[in-house]
């Protein structure tokens, strides 16, 4: 009678672990994730040799934004277990989400030799190489994945966002300024086309035209994108051409390196008004507090030389917020001291150290190929002069 009791015992237990389980995996399905990490993590307390709880811990810790935890945990698997296919895909996966793809790149590797045809490890790969800049084999590997698994929305999506990232651009866009009621409105429109060369190179061609009280004025010029590490992007140019409100030398030179959720740059532009010139360059960071939300500071020393006047100095800077509440759509707010909008920079704001801008902008992707945007900004200078400003622009990929 023991021994049956015992077993009777046993399976009432296994039962009950297999209820708690069922349990927890119907809350990871039905999206309260926080909830069912908890059951999880009670289990694998439990029973420390689950791998299967362990595997769902890393799970929702890369669903939940947690890529270091769940790095930590797939690891932890691994280290027991080196040909635990889930888990060597799992931790790739999350060093990946972490920053860190190029230290995915062994874990990966060793899982694809282990599960070659294994759909999940294929997009793990497409996202390592997209991540270091080898667009092309990223998208075979995505190409490969979805040959397996034609309906596969998540691969779909991201292969189609890799496709629109690296294929050729143009963009039309229209500027608007209003001054004091005493000048007139400014109006331009421009044209940009970003053409890709390589994986790693960019080139960038740009035409304005301005008008100003009756006045056209045009200019154009082009530049160049260089992805010289899976970190490091320079890009530089210059446009010529202007009269008097738009510069007749605008010249630029941006270096930005980014690791896991930094995004360190460093630029300087040289605009010369015909009379009137100014340098201005200094550090900024845009760092992604969640993958939703990027904070944004920038500082700007400038130097403004009109004539034989002695060159005056100012400190300019921004700081924002830009946030993705959906998928294909992105909102901004950034609040603006001093000389700003380097990209749309007219000869009247180059004195302007002292102006306070409020800037609000959105974005949408209507398809992964086709993009629209908005901005409008509210700037208070000295003087009681107030100025408006809006911009529209329709981006095309193809």
């Amino acid at each position: 009678m023991t021994v049956i009791a015992a077993l009777v015992l046993s399976l009432s237990l296994s039962a009950g672990q297999a209820d708690v389980r069922q349990e927890a995996e119907r809350l990871a399905a039905s999206g309260a994730l926080e909830e069912a990490l908890t059951r999880f993590q009670a289990i694998a307390a439990a029973n420390p040799d689950d791998t299967g709880a362990r595997l769902w811990i890393g799970r929702l810790h890369l669903a939940m934004g947690h890529p270091r935890r769940a790095a930590a945990v797939f690891e932890s698997i691994v280290a027991v277990d080196g040909e635990n296919v889930e888990a060597l895909s799992g931790l790739g996966r999350a060093l990946i989400e972490a920053g860190d793809p190029g230290a995915a790149a062994a874990v990966l590797d060793r899982a694809e030799k282990l599960a070659p045809d294994r759909i999940d490890i294929l997009a793990a790969q497409g996202h390592r190489h997209g991540a270091l800049g080898r667009s092309t084999l990223a998208l075979a590997y995505y190409g490969r994945a979805l040959a397996a698994d034609p309906g596969n929305v998540e691969i779909q999506a991201a292969s189609d966002a890799l496709r629109a990232s690296r294929a050729h651009r143009v963009s039309l866009g229209y500027n608007y300024q209003a001054l004091d009621p005493s000048v007139a409105d400014f109006h331009s429109g421009s044209l940009r086309f970003n053409a890709r060369v390589s994986d790693f190179v960019r080139i960038i061609a740009i035409g304005e035209l301005g008008r100003f009280d009756g006045t056209d004025e045009a200019r154009g010029g082009g530049g160049l994108e260089w992805l010289v590490h899976p970190r490091l992007l320079v890009r530089g140019g210059g446009l010529f051409g202007g009269e008097t409100w738009l510069p007749v030398v605008d010249t630029w030179g941006e270096a930005i390196y980014s690791r896991r959720r930094a995004h360190w740059m460093f630029s300087l532009r040289f605009f010369d008004f015909d009379g009137a010139d100014l340098w201005i360059g200094g550090p900024g960071l845009a760092y992604d507090v969640t993958p939703r939300v990027t904070v944004l500071a920038q500082y700007l020393r400038g130097r403004t030389q009109a004539g034989p006047a002695p060159s005056l100095t100012s400190d300019n800077f921004v700081i924002g917020v830009h946030g993705r509440p959906a998928d294909r759509f992105e909102t901004r707010v950034e609040y603006r001291r001093g000389i700003d909008r380097l990209d749309w920079l007219t000869v009247d704001r180059i004195f302007a150290d002292q102006a306070n801008t409020l800037g609000l902008g959105a974005s949408l992707a209507v398809t992964p190929f086709v993009g629209v945007a908005a901005d409008y900004d509210y700037q208070d200078r000295t003087q009681q002069l107030r100025v408006h400003r809006a911009r529209g622009q329709l981006t095309i990929r193809f």
